[in-house]
């Protein structure tokens, strides 16, 4: 028997080489079918509280300066999530849904550009700015989450405030804000509506309460 003869007969015999050769390729493939089985990922809308409706004041701006502070929160309601209580004492999240920045800015955020419409000071700044203010805004958020009630969807915000007199530090008046709004049906951009209904009559309330205790100094 010759040498090549030899040679042939050792590599039929012998098929790993072969197999290990092409399991990269085998590899590639399994993988690129596992992931197409995958479920895909639902999309995430964003949302953000519209626009408050408050109307510029007819008054003089005075030349006072608001700050007003991120309030606290506990979680889960200091994060993005759009919370639902379907049961007292429980919470769960709306899927695919978030607001488009934590509840306790969201909300700080929408409260400030209503004090700056309404006008009637001459400027309001928030906890990040290092402008010298007359007051502070503090506050601790509640409640900023959507319940049934009665099989009735509601959204509840609830604030607890503090006026602060920068200058001593001292509390110059405080009150707890809550707003309830039903909402038309139990859909999703439905309770958003109600969300925004009730941030704006807060924001109304909140303004109107903030600059009575400014420029009287009652509590």
């Amino acid at each position: 028997m010759s040498l090549s003869s030899l040679s042939r007969r050792s590599r039929s015999r012998d098929p790993m080489p072969r197999l290990a050769r092409g399991l990269p390729a085998l590899l590639m493939a399994w993988l690129l079918a596992g992931c197409s089985l995958l479920p895909a990922q639902e999309p995430v809308r964003l949302f953000t509280l519209p626009e408050p409706s408050l109307p510029t004041s007819a008054e003089a701006p005075r030349d006072l300066t608001l700050r007003v502070d991120t309030p606290s929160a506990g979680a889960p309601l200091d994060g993005p999530r759009m919370l639902v209580m379907p049961s007292p004492g429980e919470f769960q999240a709306y899927g695919g849904a978030r607001w488009r920045d934590d509840a306790p800015r969201l909300l700080r955020d929408h409260l400030i550009t209503a004090f700056r419409r309404d006008g009637r000071l001459a400027a309001v700044v928030d906890d990040t700015s290092r402008a010298r203010s007359d007051a502070a805004l503090a506050s601790h958020l509640s409640a900023f989450h959507s319940r049934y009630r009665e099989g009735t969807v509601e959204v509840v915000v609830r604030l607890e405030t503090q006026l602060l007199d920068e200058s001593s530090r001292e509390i110059v008046a405080s009150r707890r804000f809550e707003v309830v709004v039903a909402s038309d049906n139990d859909s999703l951009d439905a309770v958003v509506e109600a969300f925004a209904l009730a941030a704006d009559r807060l924001a109304v309330e909140l303004v109107n309460w903030t600059l009575s205790r400014m420029t009287s100094g009652s509590r």
